[in-house]
């Protein structure tokens, strides 16, 4: 995966920054939908912000899974079934870089072992920083087998750049 880029409309871009100001102290996110035009670039159709179950805790976030799974449907049907999801979003308050905590990487690890995901490559989008200053940093996980004789597969991290359309 080189030179990968995630592409989202400034009006989708800023709706997340606001659920991240607005739930500021404490951690937000959210799901993405869209399609991988080829396999290097994801657009992103369709930002869904927390569900009315999330639990937003100043280090933590608990996704609001069968509301999320609703408007992922939702979304799949209105886009004549090309939309699907790409990934999630969620926020760092406060923090310097968008890095990616272990929790993060394991719940990436999670969804591609998902048999309801079916997907070979996630995207998670980190917002981070405070109100009125959130920078984004968009990193892609796929599995890699470690080497062409062995079975084991390996979880592989990459960032991507953000891009913007309109």
């Amino acid at each position: 995966m080189q030179g990968l880029a995630a592409w989202i409309s400034s009006p989708s871009l800023e709706k997340l920054r606001g659920d991240a100001d607005r739930f500021y102290p404490n951690e937000t996110g959210g799901v993405l939908t869209g399609y991988w035009a080829d396999d290097a670039n994801v657009v992103i159709t369709a930002v869904m912000g927390a569900g009315p179950a999330a639990v937003h805790k100043r280090y933590s976030y608990k996704h609001d899974h069968v509301w999320e799974a609703a408007q992922i449907g939702l979304e799949y049907e209105r886009s004549g079934r090309t939309n699907v999801y790409v990934g999630d979003w969620h926020t760092h308050p406060d923090a310097l870089s968008g890095r990616l905590s272990g929790t993060d990487k394991r719940a990436l690890r999670r969804v591609l072992l998902s048999r309801d995901a079916r997907l070979s490559k996630v995207l998670m989008l980190v917002l981070f920083g405070r109100p009125q200053e959130w920078r984004a940093d968009v990193r892609v996980a796929e599995f890699r087998r470690v080497s062409a004789w062995r079975w084991r597969r390996s979880l592989s991290i990459e960032s991507a750049r953000l891009q913007r359309y309109d």
